[in-house]
């Protein structure tokens, strides 16, 4: 059995990594992001967890807590060859492409432990994405870190839903709030320090965000309409600056207003539905000083801020809504532990 290619390297390495990643909330400028607008988003303390073993050279055995089965893949011919749970082979072609970024032969086992609803909006493919790439970097004795792990995360998200930002890959990587901006035709994204941390609250529709399809209706409206299209896209990129300035002042109701106009501008573009306005309207009826869809939209979870956060999440709960305090996480993917 061979693991790496330096056998000498094997007694430095843990047996066992286990490392973690925050999920998103999306405060302004989805769908517009993908249009070369910024975009603004924050990290909240709900957690993927993947936990990393070695295993023989070119297999890899990958689990999760969301599934029944499990899914295993061996590389033969330069070709990915699976079996099992269909819904984790993307992640799964995901980690081979991070063993081949690792320059490692060995495979690996990896078993997610993820608190961040699937389909919610909240980045939850992100957030695992970074956690196996922290975890599995350890467990090579390459630990990812900043731009490089940002990278690393995004080629997973590019196999898992083909168009994608890297704004809940730097949620997940970086923590805090994350600002997202277009240098040319590249994407960049980065931690605003000092800047106001909204008090946040979530609640969930129960119906899986639809992220290709939006994505899809989207481009579609603007090759219709490009003109009108173009112009909402402008719109919400005003917003966006303006949601940032409106942090950096800290003014938690000037946010709340642009949140509104936000969701308003995304319903216009046909990404929410019945289930997310109702929640909507719901968080605005008890108080919210904001509320909008976050992320793809077509179902999954919404984001409201206001100044008693845990009131407003009791209030929602009552009325039968999955509810849920949403408090910025400020460290974003790590290592949790080293052990046998």
């Amino acid at each position: 059995m061979r693991f790496i290619a330096d056998m000498g390297q094997l007694d430095l390495m843990p047996p066992k990594v286990i490392a973690s990643a925050p999920s998103q909330a999306f405060l302004f400028g989805e769908h517009a992001v993908l249009y070369k607008k910024p975009a603004l988003a924050a990290a909240v303390e709900r957690r993927a967890y993947a936990e990393t073993r070695l295993m023989e050279e070119g297999c890899v055995l990958l689990s999760s807590t969301a599934f029944s089965k499990p899914y295993r893949y061996r590389i033969e011919g330069g070709e990915l060859k699976g079996r099992g749970e269909r819904e984790l082979a993307k992640l799964a072609q995901g980690i081979a492409g991070l063993l081949s970024r690792l320059e490692q032969v060995a495979g690996v086992e990896v078993r997610i432990d993820s608190k961040v609803p699937v389909g919610s909006g909240m980045a939850s493919s992100a957030s695992v994405a970074a956690a196996i790439s922290k975890s599995v970097s350890t467990l090579f004795g390459r630990e990812l870190e900043g731009a490089e792990l940002l990278n690393a995360v995004y080629g997973f998200e590019k196999i898992i839903h083909g168009k994608a930002s890297k704004t809940g890959p730097a949620c997940a990587v970086f923590g805090g709030v994350i600002w997202v901006e277009w240098r040319g035709e590249e994407m960049r994204a980065f931690r605003l320090e000092e800047s106001l941390e909204p008090p946040l609250i979530m609640a969930c529709t129960g119906e899986s965000t639809k992220t290709k399809e939006m994505i899809a209706l989207v481009s579609y409206l603007y090759e219709m309409e490009p003109s009108l299209v173009g112009d909402l896209l402008d719109t919400i990129k005003g917003i966006t600056i303006r949601g940032r300035e409106s942090i950096a002042r800290k003014d938690l109701r000037a946010v709340g207003r642009l949140m509104n106009i936000n969701h308003g501008l995304l319903a216009a573009l046909g990404v929410s539905s019945p289930g997310l306005e109702r929640l909507v309207m719901a968080a605005r009826r008890e108080g919210a000083l904001g509320s909008k869809l976050s992320g793809g939209g077509g179902g999954g979870c919404i984001v409201a801020v206001s100044e008693d956060p845990q009131a407003l999440a009791l209030k929602l709960k009552s009325a039968g809504i999955d509810a849920f305090t949403a408090p910025i996480s400020r460290q974003g993917a790590r290592v949790e532990s080293l052990r046998d």
